[in-house]
């Protein structure tokens, strides 16, 4: 891609990467990462990633506030292989250089932990109606 058609900011670069990975343009995935990191990348497993799946979309949820060579966007994108789906979530860093944004390194968040509301029956714990049975003699029955 030209300078010219080069994207302008870190958003418009993360949907032309990802709009590359749809068509199967992995010469401009590879192009869009930063100098320093692109030798990091495995061009077949790329190639392997954005052909085989079946994209679905892409949902950017938080831009860091842009300065003047370095922003971070969190996104996650979904695609679908092997007749699963699946929801890929990253925090992309991208770097200015040489007056051109690229793709440099990204972290991937911790997926949310779930707490119960309550503490959990045991099967030997008194049924919560009351009964005075253990759960697993009352309600426990029908689990």
């Amino acid at each position: 891609m030209n300078i010219e058609n080069w994207p302008k900011s870190p958003k418009n670069l993360l949907q032309a990467r990802y709009d590359a990975f749809v068509r199967g343009d992995v010469d401009f995935i590879m192009e869009s990462h930063h100098p320093e990191t692109q030798n990091q990348i495995e061009r077949e497993a790329v190639e392997s990633w954005s052909l085989n799946s079946k994209w679905k979309g892409l949902e950017v949820s938080q831009i860091s506030e842009e300065d003047q060579d370095k922003c971070f966007i969190h996104f996650t994108v979904t695609y679908e292989r092997k007749y699963e789906t699946t929801y890929h979530s990253e925090i992309a860093e991208f770097r200015k250089h040489e007056g051109r944004w690229y793709y440099y390194d990204s972290e991937f968040p911790k997926p949310e932990t779930i707490k119960r509301g309550s503490e959990k029956l045991g099967r030997n714990d008194p049924c919560h109606c009351g009964s005075g049975k253990k759960y697993k003699k009352c309600h426990g029955k029908a689990a």
